[in-house]
């Protein structure tokens, strides 16, 4: 299955949206929206910060932050 998840985050001061279509290769879409958020953040040489995350329009930032919460801890 593929998914649209969009990334909202801020960066120097600056508002990014960031988007891409993905396979879930049997992940769910909080993990592989995870995956795009540390790749977006590995080309950063700022820190940035997660606004929102969307994917097929429902609002899954809440599940993400816990799930990158877990994964630091």
């Amino acid at each position: 299955m593929t998914v649209l998840i969009q990334i909202h985050y801020i960066t120097s001061d600056n508002k990014i949206l960031r988007r891409g279509s993905f396979q879930l290769k049997g992940r769910s879409k909080e993990e592989t929206a995870l995956d795009f958020w540390r790749w977006i953040k590995k080309e950063h040489p700022y820190e940035c910060e997660i606004e929102k995350i969307i994917c097929e329009g429902e609002d899954i930032t809440d599940k993400v932050k816990e799930l990158e919460k877990a994964h630091l801890d």
